[in-house]
C-alpha cells in the first residue's frame, strides 16, 4: 500500500505493559507504518519488547521508537495507578502534539476520556481511541464487579449515554467489527453514534508446529475468566458431562482469575497457572497447542459491541471453537468463515463435546485462509478507508 507522505502520526499508549494486547498492539503499529509516512510510537518498555519478539525484531524504518513510564504490575492498586499515571500522560501528550499529526490511542482510558474531548475542543486535534472490553460498560449494569470496575462502568456511561457531552470534532473512536459498529448505533444517540469507525482485529500469524502429546480429549478457556465471561455457565458444563467421558476429559483454564476458585476446583477444572497470573506467550502457546478445542461460556448478549482478543488465538493455533452463540462469533463465522461450532444452551455444547469424544470426529476448518484475512496486510486495507472516510488522511 502506498503511504500518504504529508500524513504523519502519533502513537501513544501509556497503559500497556508487558503481554497485555501485544498481538493488536504491535498489528496496529504495522497498519499505522504501512499507511502513515512517519509515525512517532511511545510505548512502555515492556510493550515494546513484547513488539519485537512478535516481529522478530523487524521494525518498520518509518517508525520512531520513544519509550514512556507506565506502573506495571498486575495488583488492585497497581492497575488503578496505572490508570491515574495514564491519565496524565495522555493529557500532556495531547498538549505538546503538533498541529498537523494524528494521534492514535490503542487503549481507551475513560479517566481520561472526558479530558482529552474537553482539551480536543481548543487543541482540535485528529484523535483516533481504540475501544475494547470498557465498552460493555455502557449495556451493562454498575453494580457487577468490583470498585474499579464499578468506577470505569460509570466513567463510560457518564460520557457515552450523556446527551449532554458532545464529543469533540476531531475526536473519533473505533471498534473492531462492523457488527459491533452497528449496535453502537443502536445503544448511542446518533451525534456520538456518527463517531465511530470500524475495523476487524487484526493479528499476527506465524509458521506453528501443531502437536498433541496424550490421547484424551483436551478442551480449555483462554484468557482471563470471571462470572461476567461466564464462569458459572462453565461450572454448569462441566457438571453435566457424563462421568464416563468426564474422566477421558481434560478441562482446564489457560489463563487466570480472581474470582473464589471453590467451584472450579469442586468441578476438576485445572488451572495452567496460577489463579490470577498471566502467561507468558511462549508457555501459553505450549498449553494451547496441547488442546483439541478452545471453549468460550460468553453469555449470549456479550461482545455486543466489543471484540474478544482470545478468539484470534483459536486462529493462530489453529483450534476449533465451542462456543455459545453470540453476534460477534455469528458475524465472524458470516464474513471470514466458520472455524468451529456455536450453540444455543449448555446442554448442546455438552452432546457435543461427548459426540466429538465418542466419535472422534474430525473436523477440518480452513485456517490458513482464515489468518490471511485477519493479517495486517489484509485489515489495513479496511483501516485505511475508514482512516480517510473522516478526513485523517492527507493526500
Amino acid at each position: 500500500m502506498k503511504k500518504i507522505s504529508s500524513t504523519k502520526v502519533l502513537y501513544i499508549d501509556t497503559f500497556s505493559q508487558n503481554s497485555a494486547h501485544e498481538m493488536f498492539n504491535a498489528s496496529l503499529i504495522l497498519m499505522c507504518s504501512m499507511i502513515f509516512e512517519r509515525m512517532d510510537c511511545r510505548i512502555s518498555s515492556s510493550s515494546y519488547s513484547n513488539f519485537l519478539k512478535i516481529t522478530k525484531g523487524v521494525v518498520p524504518e518509518n517508525v520512531k521508537h520513544e519509550k514512556l513510564f507506565v506502573i506495571e504490575g498486575e495488583s488492585r492498586f497497581r492497575l488503578t495507578m496505572r490508570y491515574l499515571v495514564s491519565t496524565i500522560q495522555n493529557i500532556r501528550y495531547l498538549a505538546f502534539s503538533s498541529k498537523g499529526a494524528v494521534i492514535i490511542f490503542p487503549f481507551n482510558n475513560l479517566f481520561s476520556l472526558r479530558i482529552i474531548n474537553f482539551l480536543n475542543k481548543f487543541y482540535r486535534r485528529k484523535i483516533l481511541i481504540f475501544c475494547h472490553s470498557e465498552m460493555e460498560g455502557i449495556v451493562s449494569s454498575k453494580k457487577k464487579g468490583g470498585g474499579l470496575h464499578r468506577i470505569l462502568t460509570k466513567l463510560a456511561q457518564n460520557f457515552f449515554l450523556n446527551s449532554n457531552i458532545d464529543v469533540s470534532e476531531g475526536l473519533y473512536f473505533s471498534v473492531l467489527g462492523d457488527v459491533l459498529k452497528n449496535n453502537i448505533k443502536t445503544t448511542l444517540d446518533d451525534k456520538k453514534a456518527i463517531k465511530f469507525i470500524s475495523m476487524d482485529h487484526p493479528y499476527l500469524f506465524e509458521s506453528i508446529e501443531l502437536k498433541k502429546e496424550n490421547c484424551n480429549l483436551s478442551i480449555a478457556t483462554v484468557g482471563s475468566i470471571s462470572k461476567v465471561k461466564g464462569l458459572l455457565n462453565f461450572v454448569e458444563f462441566a457438571k453435566k458431562i457424563k462421568p464416563q467421558v468426564r474422566e477421558h476429559l481434560k478441562i482446564s483454564i489457560i489463563g487466570s482469575t480472581h474470582e473464589d476458585t471453590k467451584l472450579l476446583n469442586e468441578s476438576g477444572i485445572e488451572f495452567s497457572s496460577g489463579t490470577n497470573k498471566f502467561l507468558s506467550r511462549e508457555k501459553m502457546g505450549k498449553s494451547l497447542s496441547e488442546l483439541d478445542y478452545i471453549l468460550f461460556f460468553y453469555p449470549e448478549d456479550s461482545y455486543r459491541i466489543t471484540a474478544s482478543g482470545a478468539i484470534m488465538d483459536a486462529i493462530y493455533y489453529e483450534k476449533p471453537i465451542l462456543a455459545l452463540r453470540n453476534e460477534y462469533f455469528e458475524y465472524l463465522f458470516c464474513k471470514f468463515g466458520k472455524f468451529g461450532y456455536l450453540f444455543s444452551n449448555i446442554d448442546e455444547m455438552v452432546d457435543r463435546v461427548e459426540e466429538l469424544y465418542s466419535n472422534r470426529l474430525v473436523t477440518n476448518f480452513n485456517f490458513k485462509d482464515l489468518k490471511l484475512k485477519f493479517s495486517p496486510e489484509s485489515i489495513s486495507k479496511e483501516f485505511f478507508k475508514e482512516l480517510n472516510n473522516i478526513g485523517f488522511l492527507k493526500k
